[in-house]
């Protein structure tokens, strides 16, 4: 289960913002926080807007989920930003807690390799 809403809340950086909003309330609480080294935001409509400015910045990009842990409703996953052909244009990780109704409430993403990040 974890596995597979990492995998749809992925897909939600690259949808247009009518897509983006039904799949939001699926996989995100409505109170959800959210926090990369860019920003620190709180609730479905900043992290929409956050979501339309990536896009904006990284056209043709998306995320590719490498792999998922998870225990007792926290999640890490290893992900990649891969532009249009595949390349990889970052990797990175995330941190998740998901409320009772298995959305995430609190993400945190970290941009580069694990490795380095944790030097």
């Amino acid at each position: 289960m974890t596995h597979d809403l990492w995998q749809r809340y992925a897909r939600i950086w690259s949808l247009d913002a009518a897509d983006r909003a039904a799949e939001m309330a699926a996989c995100l609480a409505p109170e959800v926080t959210y926090a990369d080294p860019n920003v620190s935001l709180a609730g479905l409509d900043a992290f929409s807007q956050y979501m339309a400015g990536f896009q904006r910045s990284f056209p043709g990009h998306s995320f590719r989920i490498r792999a998922v842990r998870a225990h007792h409703g926290r999640s890490v996953a290893r992900w990649d930003l891969v532009d249009g052909k595949g390349a990889v244009a970052s990797p990175g990780i995330s941190f998740a807690l998901c409320d009772d109704d298995g959305r995430f409430r609190s993400l945190h993403g970290f941009f580069g390799d694990v490795e380095e990040l944790l030097r």
